[in-house]
């Protein structure tokens, strides 16, 4: 983790929180100031009360290491907690440095990594209580952070991960082929993975995880099963326009195809356009209206992209290139385009997707 906060308020924790600091480069260790410590860079003394301490650094840091009581850390954050989906990463470790607790946000905020991690460093032992750990099996949250990616429902992804830690079936699809690193090798008896979302409706398991770009109705595709979607962020969309085209129009435009096409916005990984393009107002506000990264693609790359479906001589004319949406989206994607070049008033909008993931590790798949 990059952007930690070590705390104490004991001496003992000072010399814990200096192991922790010595392997941890993106770390900084708060010291009360009655041990006489000198601030530095990484080092920051503050006053001694926690209260005030948090109230100023909690909005600041990924993930927090406390080295006192759980109790005291409990009382201090509660106010803090809002949602396992923001919520930084919380470990506990006392100061003797035998426990180290993964707090809050165990999955999504990696404290259960931050936990284990903490055990390396410093020899603890690792507290982890999240369900599907002490199970050993998979957990959609954890499968939707090693896509990149995002769960599509919260309430739906608590129903599936209450199936796995019961112990119930669950059927898991892969309709994008992007093989996370939870379902490589052997699963747990209860969870079988599937080739289509047709064989996983058939199938007698009680609850589904599907991984898909599409617009799906899963309460008319998996009837009678708890399921949820996983997003992959696949998806990359070219973008071309007139000059001084609006942010609004050019975010309508994408929007529609997007639905238009049957496919999840939440998939969606970047915006990519042609160099050219770096200083118009409309791509930009539009990139961060949708709260997506924007890729430039200099000429060269755009007009060596082969195979190019709609190339025309209009942007050829004006901007240098065979195009601007198709072979922005096919360079930035490495992939192949699903969507070929869609006009709409001033803009025009392609969408690719990135190639499957191959791997070398056998799983068994169900027909």
């Amino acid at each position: 983790m990059t952007n930690l906060a070590v705390i104490t308020v004991t001496k003992q924790g000072l010399l814990l929180g200096e192991k922790i600091l010595a392997s941890e480069p993106g770390a900084a260790l708060y010291v009360p100031a009655k041990y006489g410590v000198a601030g530095t860079n990484r080092v920051k003394v503050f006053p001694g009360a926690l209260a005030p301490l948090l109230a100023e650094i909690y909005p600041c840091y990924e993930g927090f290491v406390f080295l006192m009581a759980t109790g005291i850390v409990v009382r201090m954050i509660a106010e803090y907690i809002k949602d396992k989906r923001y919520d930084p990463a919380v470990v506990v470790m006392d100061i003797t440095g035998r426990f180290a607790i993964s707090l809050v946000s165990g999955h999504l905020g990696g404290a259960n990594a931050l936990a284990r991690r903490m055990a390396e460093i410093t020899g603890a032992i690792a507290v982890v209580t999240t369900g599907t750990d002490v199970n050993e099996t998979i957990a959609p949250d954890v499968i939707a952070m090693e896509l990149g990616g995002e769960v599509d429902d919260f309430e739906a992804m608590k129903k599936v991960s209450a199936t796995l830690v019961d112990g119930d079936k669950t059927g898991v699809v892969d309709l994008t082929g992007v093989d996370p690193p939870s379902l490589r090798g052997p699963l747990k008896p209860n969870v079988q993975r599937f080739d289509s979302l047709e064989a996983l409706a058939e199938a007698p398991v009680i609850a589904g995880i599907v991984i898909t770009n599409r617009l799906l109705d899963l309460t008319a595709a998996l009837p009678g099963k708890a399921a949820v979607i996983l997003r992959p962020k696949n998806l990359v969309v070219g973008v071309g326009c007139n000059r001084g085209t609006s942010a609004e129009e050019i975010t309508a435009a994408v929007g529609r195809v997007l639905a238009d096409a049957g496919l999840s916005a939440k998939s969606v990984r970047c915006l990519a356009t042609v160099e050219a393009k770096r200083d118009e107002v409309g791509i930009l506000g539009a990139a961060k209206h949708l709260g997506l990264p924007l890729e430039f693609c200099a000429k060269e790359a755009l007009n060596a992209v082969p195979d190019v479906p709609n190339a025309s001589e209009a942007p050829r004319k004006f901007v240098g290139v065979q195009g601007v949406a198709e072979p922005s989206a096919l360079l930035v994607s490495g992939g192949r385009l699903l969507i070929e070049k869609v006009k709409s008033g001033n803009v025009t909008v392609a969408v690719a997707e990135t190639p499957p993931v191959q791997s070398d590790v056998a799983r068994p798949i169900t027909p």
